[in-house]
């Protein structure tokens, strides 16, 4: 693997220096040079870096004198706010008692890349101790060219820099030597979620493994929320969390879950072959995330505050305006009877994978927290006509069929998965409190799909007036 460092120096002595020392490190290297604050943050903005080497007294631009560590320590918070996952290596001979500290408090210790030991994540060298700068950084070239020894099967994906090294840490740090990487659908997100199969240096099969890929604070979160709620689950069906990677990847970091094996295919892949199989797996997560809402009391909410948890409510009146939906507001300001609990919240049908007898695994808890205990089964539902729609296209639901989707039978005269449908709809029944409920989580799942640019805008606005009947009739 090759070593992507930058440096900001410039001071050309050290230049040449550091030039040396990273010539004679013993692996393969690209070096980015830059003498100055803006240049420098350009190039973060720009590119990968696994390692920073950061000199604090800078010019602030190309062909400018006017040195300060100011600027240094801008460049220093850069790295840490774009790139949050590459170690630095502070290398000043500014006098640095009275600022290193605080730079210094924001280190980490951790194994960064699967190497059995832990390191700092920033270091400082004074200018003076240039003679221990060929330790420190022969270590991180070693380290990144030792990610080498994992070989990665792609199986015609492209990774990014970033998502490359983090599954070769990953899978480093378990003593595999190979990984079989593959896609398990996307959400609207912009993480990256793959299905990864590790192997041992015989040939066996170590473990099948979840992974979602993107930026850290969305990984953070999604670990926290985890932490707090899918734990209460029934572990069968939720995924064991394996392991949270922040540092190695400049801008990216993972969470990674254990996945049981056999569980191959995603809701819409099953339904697309067999809308039988597709139905029991719908029971199957009923019963997996039932958990959640057990037991809970119903309670008084507006419409727009079970809106809210997904669609914020200046957001929600531009899209009021955007797509003409006049009857929006007086409908949002009613309150009705929900019970409230956590809900998954992006439960569409990639996120639920399906083994061949029906059971499942539920996986990807960025937007896990507290909603309408309906909106899953309607999102999930919905999600089937909105989303990867694998067999519908564009032949059902047509607009008039939408506009029906509060009469279930005459929604589904056509439906090629009706069965499917069915057991989402008996799910959602039995949790609302009444229609009334249902109606609101369907008009907050579809106005957060209105959101998206590549959805069909027609057939969620013939949807809504579906809804707005679905409401009226109660």
């Amino acid at each position: 693997m090759t070593a992507h460092i930058l440096v900001v120096e410039d001071d050309e002595e050290y230049v040449f220096e550091l030039e040396r020392i990273i010539s004679d490190a013993g692996g393969p290297t690209v070096v980015t040079f830059v003498t100055n604050r803006d240049d420098a943050v350009a190039k973060l903005d720009g590119g990968f870096f696994d390692f920073a080497i950061l000199d604090l007294k800078i010019p602030t631009a190309q062909g400018t004198t006017d040195l300060d560590p100011e600027h240094g320590k801008y460049v220093f918070h850069h790295v840490r706010k774009v790139s949050p996952g590459t170690k630095i290596l502070v290398l000043t001979s500014s006098p640095s008692d009275d600022f290193i500290a605080p730079l210094l408090a924001q280190k980490h210790d951790a194994d960064i890349w699967s190497e059995g030991a832990k390191v700092d994540t920033i270091e400082f060298l004074k200018k003076l101790q240039i003679d221990q700068a060929p330790e420190r950084i022969n270590k991180v070239v070693h380290a990144i060219r030792g990610l080498s020894d994992v070989e990665l099967l792609l199986n015609g994906l492209n990774l990014s820099t970033g998502e490359d090294r983090l599954v070769r840490i990953f899978t480093k740090h378990f003593n595999a030597r190979r990984c079989s990487v593959h896609p398990i659908g996307s959400g609207k997100s912009g993480a990256r979620p793959l299905r990864l199969e590790m192997f041992d240096q015989t040939g066996a099969p170590i473990r099948e493994v979840v992974a979602k890929l993107g930026e850290l604070s969305k990984m953070q979160d999604e670990d926290a929320r985890y932490d707090a709620h899918v734990v209460l689950l029934d572990g069968a069906a939720t995924p064991r969390k394996m392991k949270l990677l922040e540092f190695g990847a400049g801008a990216t970091a993972g969470i990674f879950y254990q996945l049981a094996s056999g569980h191959d295919a995603s809701m819409f892949a099953t339904m697309a072959e067999q809308d039988p199989l597709a139905a029991k797996a719908v029971a199957a997560a009923a019963e997996a995330l039932a958990g959640w809402s057990k037991n809970r009391n119903e309670e008084r909410r507006s419409i727009a505050s079970i809106r809210g948890s997904w669609v914020s409510d200046a957001r929600a009146a531009q899209l009021h305006a955007e797509f003409g939906l006049g009857w929006a507001a007086e409908f949002e300001n009613r309150e009705i009877q929900t019970r409230w609990c956590c809900v998954h919240g992006d439960l569409h049908g990639e996120n639920i994978l399906v083994s061949p007898d029906g059971n499942v695994l539920v996986i990807d808890y960025g937007d896990v927290g507290p909603g309408s205990a309906g909106y899953d089964p309607v999102a999930l539902e919905l999600s089937a006509v909105l989303q990867a729609n694998p067999t519908l296209g564009a032949l059902w639901p047509t607009a008039g069929a939408c506009r029906k989707w509060h009469d279930l039978d005459a929604y589904l005269v056509d439906c090629p998965i009706p069965e499917f449908i069915r057991a989402c709809r008996a799910w959602s029944g039995s949790l609302v409190v009444g229609r009334r409920e249902l109606a609101a989580c369907a008009y907050s799942y579809l106005l957060r799909q209105l959101k998206y640019p590549d959805t069909d805008k027609d057939r969620i606005l013939a949807l809504l007036d579906g809804v707005n009947v679905c409401w009226s009739t109660t």
